[in-house]
């Protein structure tokens, strides 16, 4: 696979080595000089010790000759909007807190519960993976059932042992 020589030119290393002088920036830094090196070596071979894939240095190839400098920033991310209003994520604290749920009925909550609760409450569905963060963002975890051992009616270990000794034994005369 051939290199591209549009993105990668000399004009565009000579830049890229005017912008390293002034710059400060280690991560701006980092891009400037895997696009300089990009137009001397094969890009594979920069990705490589570079540790990126390939295609970022493509990326930040065409963003540096673009926008320049501003094109290698990392742009911000908008968030999604929360599906809960905030009373909503109150409320839902709120019965997480007491055991409680909308109802005033004693509950053990698990996430399957609580997001069936939610759906039906605020009629918003939401994943489980979603409400085990959003938990555990709120410093809030969800008390887990430990299993206990119990004897069964009219047994005990005792009786147990016997019935398997006599089946032992049983087995034995046969």
């Amino acid at each position: 696979m051939g290199r591209h020589k549009t993105v990668f030119s000399e004009e565009l290393a000579r830049r890229a080595n005017a912008d390293l002088e002034i710059l400060d920036q280690r991560k701006i830094t980092y891009k400037l000089l895997a696009i300089v090196a990009a137009t001397k070596y094969p890009v594979i071979d920069v990705a490589d010790i570079f540790d990126v894939a390939a295609p970022t240095i493509w990326r930040w190839a065409k963003a540096y000759e673009k926008k320049g400098i501003d094109g290698l920033y990392v742009k911000d991310r908008a968030k999604r909007p929360s599906k809960l209003t905030s009373e909503q994520k109150t409320e839902i604290l709120a019965w997480v807190d007491e055991r409680r749920t909308a109802n005033g009925q004693a509950i053990h909550w698990t996430y399957e519960r609580l997001q069936q609760a939610i759906a039906l409450e605020f009629e918003v569905k939401l994943g489980i993976q979603t409400i085990w963060a959003w938990i555990r963002k709120e410093d809030r975890r969800l008390k887990t059932l430990t299993p206990r051992m119990r004897k069964l009616e009219g047994s005990s270990k005792y009786d147990r042992k016997k019935d398997t000794s006599e089946k032992e034994s049983a087995e034995k005369e046969t």
